[in-house]
């Protein structure tokens, strides 16, 4: 019998569009955004066959982890009510003016929970408004099929918290141990006086990964080149940060997407680091001068 086709991670507006005609497997599209405020613009209209998803109900907000893993139990029963299981593929997206955005985190946080059957759809919802223009305003139905469940297999690989982070800078620099570390924030914050960054932290601002003229993400040889000018080896792990933990976990799908096998995302970010870290672990001030 023949193998399925793999479903891409990165899936372009037409692409996302025949699969929901004729999908290999059973596919899920999740508009996936972090609170309940965008809700009434799905309302008005989405992707066909979209359920919404706010990646953070079911999570305790703290000082240190505004934006934490939710909990499982929860998740699961969600998960299960959208008519979605571990079989299934997931589709995510967002109405970030940049490309994706939010859509990154939900990616990160299915993986972490175990979920591999993962695309991220280029562009989002602007860009299929704009190439597709199929527009729904009613939420489709759940299937009632009682057998399908989403079940947790929490993958810790993917998370990283302080101690971790703490441990891992204070391995010397040159010990084949310590992990390279990743900041996605922009410059004025990575090189602020008021922010600043950790030490020996390699910089890829997020705001450069998305060609400005289509907000699509750049091809995988730019991306390449980028994050090796940058200083990232993607044959080794790598540790991504930023200043919530989102941005940070749209590097992480593009490290995977160019075959990084091991890669985190600090869940605490910046906004846990700034308060928790000692002076000595905040590297700040040394913003480069413009080019003439």
């Amino acid at each position: 019998m023949a193998s399925k086709k793999l479903i891409p991670q990165l899936l372009s507006c037409q692409a996302l569009k025949d699969l929901l005609r004729i999908s290999p497997q059973p596919v899920a599209v999740l508009e996936a955004d972090l609170s309940k405020q965008i809700k009434a613009d799905f309302d008005a209209g989405h992707i066909p066959t979209a359920h919404y998803f706010d990646q953070l109900e079911y999570t305790t907000p703290t000082a240190f982890l505004p934006r934490g893993l939710p909990d499982v139990k929860s998740f699961e029963d969600h998960l299960t009510r959208l008519g979605i299981s571990n079989e299934d593929h997931v589709v995510l997206y967002d109405r970030s003016p940049s490309g994706f955005f939010a859509a990154g985190r939900a990616w990160f946080l299915f993986k972490t929970y175990g979920m591999e059957n993962l695309s991220i759809l280029n562009g989002g919802y602007h860009a299929w408004v704009r190439e597709i223009n199929e527009i729904a305003t009613s939420e489709t139905n759940v299937s009632k099929d009682e057998t399908k469940k989403f079940t947790v297999k929490l993958n810790e690989q993917m998370i990283r918290y302080f101690d971790q982070m703490m441990s891992n800078l204070s391995l010397d620099i040159h010990s084949d141990q310590r992990v390279q570390v990743v900041d996605a924030r922009p410059p004025n914050l990575f090189n602020g006086t008021e922010a600043g960054h950790m030490p020996n932290a390699l910089h890829l601002p997020y705001g450069t990964l998305f060609d400005q003229a289509n907000q699509y993400l750049k091809s995988n040889e730019q991306l390449a080149e980028m994050f090796q000018k940058a200083g990232v080896d993607l044959s080794k792990p790598a540790i991504y940060t930023c200043q919530g933990g989102i941005t940070a976990s749209v590097l992480a799908f593009i490290a995977d997407l160019l075959g990084q096998k091991e890669h985190a995302v600090y869940m605490g970010a910046f906004i846990e680091w700034q308060q928790r870290a000692p002076a000595d672990m905040i590297i700040k001030g040394d913003i480069k001068p413009a080019a003439n």
